[in-house]
């Protein structure tokens, strides 16, 4: 007996790699199949991997041989099982792909490289690069050939089953997090149900194994103490359609363990829900026998409300297709029915697998690129083309774009359109068209009117109105869209935009996130904090190239803020107020703000601002609205616990999205507090300043000497400006709603004007002596300041509009 006889021999005899029972499997359905063809790539394999070994001492040729076994299950064909064997052998083997290609062709070396992870050497100082980059590379394979993915999933699939043998608990854990977060979701999308079940369980054991042992047991225990209704409920199924002159299959079905975790919101306190429910299956032979067997069984049992799902007519986007009902079955015991074809049983099961390899009439792989469950990965390799965000995202961008839950809207026409979880209408837009994104300004869902960046829910009709009129998106679109092919295109967009736009638009924008965080203006900030933070980035050299960055959506004013405060975070941190922890026993973990919204007056206004605060899950402790007295607007005052500077931004922002609201405002009552203090006292001096110079005079004659007449007087003029640039200040820093705005001007000059004609009256009247080139210069300043601060307001509002029209 030769060595390789040997080898072969002792893999069979003591580990069970019988290749000649393989064989007989895949002949069952593949009588072309080339055995001996098979039989050498084992061979290769075997001695390619010769003195390996796996976690658990068995030799390495098991994985590969056992990840071939699965493919047969999905009745994988000749290339695709070579492929299985050998799809490790260039990357832990001295073999490599020229090898594999010189003895076994071109197409089983390109399946294997596709699967072949990037040089460890090439990344030794970067693994994380490397298994991004690893993972891009497989998926640029699999948009050419989509069999590799297939591989790929049955190696991983045989990676869990064995997962226990690794000794470390957080490897185990990080590998199954990211089988949960990234390959459930391709086999779902594949509509590859069997390995995705068994894929979402074994990472649910792994993950939280004391909840998996409950609900394993708990549904196993339901399922042995209603064995007997559910098979008296089948009996009284099946008579029943045998009446009709159906014939069909039905059998009990075991839910997913992992599916009922999620459904009850990881709670396992309420796995009591499912103690009174069996669930059953029935295949029969067309769609038409489908809807005659839904409609038999509402007639024998009363139907469960909203619950009843029709896939057949509204398939998922995996290409899902069934028929759910449940229903109140025999002695108070809940039944839900899957009805489907046997056609759709085998799509749901093997999903991609089936267009393929159960169909006898497809011939060429070609036809699993033709798929339209392969698309998305073809979508993948696109939006990572087209990305702004950068290479170190690719990974969430991967899990928020296409790993996460999914919904299907339609438009007016009744196309469907897959979209992420919480996306928005402008998602929808710019999914119909980039164009379509650019020009939208508002849309009507399920024909009500609604803001553009409204979240939407599956099966909402979803009209987008556009503007005729070149207008382009909102930089705040960016924190609502949830497709990175939306965010790409706005991204793309404003970084066309001229520098001084972007600095123009990144100017307003920070400024709106101080004035959120009651931080003041903008040339208030701190140089050594601008500094300190340009100093840890080689892209910022300015305060220009931040506003620059930020009207181009690659930097977010709320991020910049809370770097430069980080304090901030919690805001106005008050865990160690005393006050609290008399009243309230401890720190209170949360800070009141007070927000004022003004809108147009709209039915239903005060029921969307409240629906925002409970979609953002904040707590409201009081609310007041009115319509103001002269512009009939709507004004809602609201005192809303936060827990920080994030959450105010956030809450802001969506609220400026309701549809007739013009600005919202967050009021700080200490600072209108301080504001009233300094317009007391200067009311209180200025009434007081004629009677003062009154008793002054009265007690002296000689009132040209007199110390106490000339101090209060230069005193006064001196306080004059010392107040209108206290009240300029105090105005810009806190309330923006006149910054920009000539009214502060009016306001500023009325006060100096009014203190100046009194300082007038008074010396006329009291006849009062004064050195007028020191009274006239102390005016002049006064007046100059005012006017060349004005004049710099006017040139500057012309300025941008110049630009503007400019551009």
């Amino acid at each position: 007996m030769s060595t390789k006889q040997a080898l072969l021999k002792n893999l069979e005899d003591k580990y069970g790699l019988d290749a000649m029972e393989l064989v007989r499997n895949i002949n069952k359905y593949n009588p072309d199949f080339n055995e001996k063809r098979f039989l050498k790539a084992y061979e290769f394999a075997a001695f390619a991997h010769n003195g390996q070994q796996r976690k658990n001492g068995e030799p390495y040729i098991i994985h590969p041989f056992a990840t071939v076994r699965i493919m047969v299950s999905l009745r994988a064909d000749e290339d695709t099982l070579i492929a299985a064997l050998l799809h490790d052998v260039p990357e832990d083997t001295e073999k490599s792909i020229e090898d594999i290609r010189d003895k076994f062709g071109e197409k089983v070396a390109f399946l294997v490289e596709g699967i072949t992870k990037l040089s460890k050497v090439q990344y030794k100082h970067d693994m994380a690069k490397r298994h991004v980059d690893s993972l891009k590379k497989m998926f640029l394979h699999t948009v050419e050939d989509p069999r590799i993915i297939l591989i790929k999933l049955c190696d991983r699939l045989h990676n869990m089953r064995t997962l226990h043998f690794i000794d470390r608990p957080e490897k185990r854990a990080r590998i199954a997090r990211e089988t949960l977060e990234i390959f459930v979701p391709i086999a779902n999308g594949l509509g590859i149900e069997e390995l995705k079940v068994e894929l979402e369980n074994l990472c649910f054991k792994h993950l939280y194994p004391e909840h998996y042992e409950i609900v394993h047991d708990r549904l196993i225990s339901n399922n042995e103490k209603h064995k007997k209704i559910q098979h008296m409920v089948i009996e009284k199924v099946e008579d029943e359609l045998q009446k009709n002159k159906i014939h069909a299959t039905i059998y009990g079905r075991i839910r997913h363990l992992f599916s009922i975790y999620k459904r009850i919101n990881q709670d396992v306190t309420r796995l009591n829900e499912y103690d009174s429910t069996i669930a059953l299956r029935i295949i029969v032979r067309d769609i038409k026998e489908c809807y005659h067997v839904l409609g038999i069984i509402h007639s024998m049992f009363r139907q469960k409300p909203g619950v009843f799902k029709d896939y057949i007519s509204n398939p998922k986007r995996n290409g899902y297709q069934s028929l759910h009902t449940t229903v109140f079955g025999l002695e108070g015991v809940y039944v839900e029915f899957q009805i489907r074809t046997h056609k759709m049983h085998i799509e749901a099961e093997y999903g991609i697998a089936a267009s393929y390899y159960f169909d006898e009439s497809k011939k060429s792989h070609k036809q699993l690129t033709k798929d339209e469950r392969a698309n998305w990965i073809s979508k993948i390799i696109q939006t990572e083309k087209e990305s702004e965000t950068g290479e170190e995202n690719f990974i969430d961008d991967l899990k928020d774009d296409y790993f996460h839950d999914r919904i299907f809207v339609f438009t007016p026409k009744g196309d469907v359109i897959d979209l992420p979880k919480n996306a928005s209408a402008v998602d929808l837009a710019y999914e119909i068209h980039t164009e379509v994104g650019h020009r939208a300004i508002k849309a009507e869902i399920n024909g009500r009117p609604a803001p553009i960046t409204t979240r939407l829910k599956s099966s909402d009709i979803v009209n987008i109105v556009t503007s005729d009129m070149q207008r382009g998106p909102n930089r705040s679109w960016l924190e609502f869209v949830k497709t990175n092919s939306a965010k790409n295109k706005i991204l793309a967009y404003l970084k066309r935009q001229t520098k001084y736009k972007k600095i123009e638009t990144g100017d307003k924008l920070l400024q709106k996130e101080l004035d959120r965080a009651g931080l003041g203006l903008i040339k208030d900030i701190p140089s050594k904090k601008i500094k300190d933070y340009n100093e840890g980035s080689e892209r910022f050299k300015s305060i220009e190239d931040i506003k620059e960055a930020i009207g181009e959506g690659s930097l977010r004013p709320r991020d910049y803020v809370e770097a430069l405060f980080p304090h901030k975070d919690n805001v106005e941190r008050r865990k160690k107020n005393l006050f609290e922890k008399l009243f309230y026993g401890k720190p209170k973990d949360f800070t009141v703000v007070n927000i004022k919204i003004v809108s147009r007056d709209a039915v239903g206004q005060l029921k969307k601002i409240l629906n925002i605060m409970a979609e953002l899950d904040l707590s409201v402790l009081r609310t007041s609205a009115y319509l103001s007295l002269f512009k009939k607007d709507f004004v809602c005052k609201l005192k809303v616990c936060v827990k920080n500077f994030s959450q105010v931004s956030i809450m802001c922002e969506n609220l400026e999205h309701i549809e007739g609201v013009k600005k919202v405002t967050r009021s700080f009552w200490k600072r209108k507090l301080y504001f009233g203090i300094i317009a007391a006292a200067t009311v209180v001096f200025w009434s007081s300043h004629p009677y003062v110079m009154y008793q002054l005079l009265r007690g002296n004659s000689a009132v040209s000497n007199n110390f106490y007449v000339d101090l209060m007087l230069y005193l006064g003029v001196i306080s004059l400006f010392v107040v209108v640039g206290l009240v300029l200040r105090i105005a810009r820093r806190s309330f923006p709603g006149l910054r920009a705005t000539t009214l502060l001007w009016i306001l500023s000059y009325a006060l100096s004007i009014f203190a100046i004609v009194t300082f007038l009256a008074e010396i006329y009247f009291f006849g009062i002596e004064f050195n007028s080139i020191l009274l006239g210069g102390l005016i002049s300043i006064i007046l100059i300041y005012l006017i060349i601060g004005y004049f710099g307001y006017r040139r500057k509002i012309k300025n941008q509009r110049a630009k503007v029209l400019a551009e």
